[in-house]
Parts: structure tokens; C-alpha cells; sequence
């Protein structure tokens, strides 16, 4: 029997976000860009867990921000996922000071109740493709003298690309797990309290070893979907065919959300949860569940599909930036870097005057 797991979630956890980013270098479609992925299938996995790893012990000033954009709360401004705006500078705008939709209080600020998941997939993305014009300046090593000059320009160009790449792997992988895109996200207003951990973490942990293989297989036929006709394969596709990473991103958070309802229905509870009010604080007691092994079979085929719609997302997202910074010749890269701990990224779109404290997930 499975009851209090850690609240200290780490979305999808270490062999999800793992198995969603080396399921993407498969479905890459763009040849030179593939080539280069196959034997970097483990390093793309490393960096996709990156920021729960390893960002998320870095302290409270690189969580204040960092770890609100794991997720998005469309409730406590009173829309549903398709609703939100894309420009996060207007939404900052339009509902700092207004009355939180979800609970009780006003919101203060947008970055840390809110969150941010889609602007930092599209930061890295942009990230990925900001070096267009030095790419056409870079020549390629000559010798093995020049492939190993971690100071030699295309060497840096090659290395800071895919660390981008694989850094937003990881969020185009929380994107793509329905309860990333709830303000109740650990269940608890529905009655199914400590869900969180349950199903990303301690049910993907007991999936059978195949997992990479069916997400891989799913993905393909997505993307023959997406390239088809059949409009209700079309419903389910939205998210490749939109045309910018914040579109793609809030189609993919559409898809996601409509599964929570799934997820509870599944949920193997043997003794509710509790959430109680005792002089002002919320006491939580966590459902008491199955063992994670006698619902994999029941939660499987969900989540083989959720995993697949990211690592086809993201596969997409890595074709089209390689193609925007002209399709360089990654074969000719050499060095034996390995980017066991790449440096924080601050947020690049949001005020530099924000000083609340985040929320947790």
C-alpha cells in the first residue's frame, strides 16, 4: 500500500523526463540534426532533468522564479487553458491586483502564482536559435588540436545549441503532464490528495521497460497524423501544427488538461484524502493508494500518449531550430565535453523589480 509520497515533485520524474528527451532524438526528422542526436541520446536525457536535478537545490533566489516555471495555473485568473493569452508582459499587466479566481486572496504576482512553463520553453528555444550570424562565422576544427579548443568558436556554438536544446526538453515535458496545468495539482479540492507524486513519479517508476520503445511508436503516428487529413486525428495533433513555440505550447497544455478528469478516475484510492482548516493553516492528509505495480497496466496507455505528444513536440522544436540557424555541420564536432551542470538560466520575460515569493510544485 502506497500512501505519503514526497510533495517535492519532480515532474514526471528522473526516468520520464529521461525517456521523453531520448524518444525525441528518434522522432527527428531533419538528417544532420538527427546524426548528431543518436549518440548523444544519454547527454539529451541528462539535460532534460537538469532543472530538477540540479537547478532546483541551487537555493531559494534561483527557485523564487525557476520552479513557478514548471507549471501554469489558468484558474486563478478564470480561464481555461485555450484562453490564455500568449504575451506574458500583458498578462502581467491585466491581472497583478486582481482577485485570484481559484482561492481566496488577490494576486500579486503573476510569475510566481501564475507560473511561466510556455515563455521558458520559447526562452531556451529562442536561446537555441540566437546565433544565426555566428554560426556563419564559425569554421569547423581542423585537426584534433581544434576539436578539443572548448574556447574555439564553433566548438561553443555546437555545445551551447544542444545544452539549449535539451534544457527545454524539460519543459516541453512538464507542458505535456496534465497535473502541471492545474492550481489544485496535487489533488487535493477533488478529493484526491497527494495524486502529484503518484502518478509522474511512483507510476512511471513501476512502468514496464519498453517504455521508450511505445513512446517512440506513438510518435510516429502522430507524426503521419499531423501530415494527414483525417480531421479527428487532426483534434489530437493540434499542437504540431500551430505555427510558434507559444502556440504549440498552449495547444499541447489543451490536450494535457482534458486528461486530469482520467487520471482521478484511475486513481486506486483505498482511504480518501483530507483537507482540513485548523487555526488558519491547511492540514493535508495524502490518500492512502495501491501499490503504483497494480495500476500500471490501467495508467499506461495514458501516459505512453502524454509522453509521446511531448517527445514529438519537442522533436519538432529541435528540427525547426536547427533549420533556423542554417543546418551546421554538427558531424564536424568533436569535443568531449560532457555538461554535467550547466549554470542557471534566469528568466528573460519577466520584470526585473518582481520580489514575491513562489509556490512550490
Amino acid at each position: 500500500m502506497s500512501s505519503a509520497l514526497s510533495q517535492q515533485t519532480l515532474a514526471w520524474s528522473g526516468r520520464g523526463h529521461n525517456t521523453i528527451c531520448e524518444s525525441a532524438v528518434f522522432l527527428v526528422k531533419e538528417e544532420g540534426l538527427k546524426k548528431f542526436l543518436q549518440g548523444r541520446g544519454h547527454i539529451m536525457g541528462h539535460l532534460c532533468n537538469v532543472p530538477d536535478i540540479h537547478w532546483k537545490n541551487m537555493g531559494s533566489e534561483t527557485n523564487k522564479y525557476g520552479s513557478p516555471a514548471h507549471y501554469i495555473d489558468p484558474e486563478i485568473l478564470g480561464l481555461s487553458i485555450a484562453q490564455v493569452p500568449l504575451n506574458y508582459t500583458e498578462i502581467i499587466k491585466t491581472y497583478t491586483g486582481t482577485k485570484n479566481k481559484f482561492k481566496e486572496g488577490t494576486i500579486f504576482s503573476i510569475p510566481t502564482e501564475l507560473g511561466s512553463n510556455w515563455w521558458r520553453a520559447d526562452q531556451f528555444f529562442r536561446r537555441a536559435t540566437s546565433s544565426t550570424e555566428r554560426w556563419k562565422n564559425a569554421p569547423i576544427p581542423k585537426g584534433s588540436k581544434e576539436e578539443q579548443d572548448n574556447q574555439l568558436p564553433f566548438n561553443q556554438l555546437v555545445s551551447e545549441f544542444y545544452i539549449n536544446l535539451g534544457l527545454m526538453g524539460h519543459f516541453v515535458g512538464d507542458n505535456g503532464q496534465p497535473i502541471h496545468l492545474t492550481a489544485d495539482y496535487d489533488g487535493y479540492k477533488a478529493g484526491h490528495g497527494g495524486i502529484h507524486a503518484y502518478f509522474e513519479e511512483a507510476v512511471v517508476s513501476a512502468l514496464p521497460y519498453d517504455l521508450m520503445s511505445n513512446i517512440v511508436q506513438k510518435g510516429l503516428q502522430l507524426q503521419k497524423d499531423a501530415g494527414g487529413k483525417n480531421k479527428s486525428k487532426l483534434k489530437n495533433v493540434t499542437f504540431l501544427n500551430e505555427k510558434t513555440v507559444l502556440e504549440k505550447m498552449r495547444a499541447l497544455g489543451v490536450l494535457s488538461f482534458a486528461d486530469i478528469p482520467r487520471i482521478y478516475s484511475l486513481d486506486p484510492v483505498i482511504k480518501a484524502s483530507i483537507l482540513k482548516e485548523e487555526k488558519g493553516l491547511l492540514i493535508k492528509t495524502p490518500a492512502q493508494r495501491k501499490d503504483p505495480s497494480t495500476v500500471t497496466a490501467a495508467y499506461e496507455k495514458m501516459i505512453v500518449i502524454e509522453m509521446a505528444r511531448s517527445a514529438t513536440l519537442l522533436a519538432q522544436l529541435w528540427d525547426m531550430a536547427y533549420v533556423q540557424v542554417g543546418r551546421p555541420s554538427l558531424d564536424a564536432y568533436r569535443n568531449y565535453v560532457y555538461p554535467f551542470t550547466p549554470e542557471f538560466v534566469p528568466l528573460d520575460y519577466i520584470p526585473a523589480a518582481e520580489s514575491e515569493p513562489s509556490t512550490h510544485k
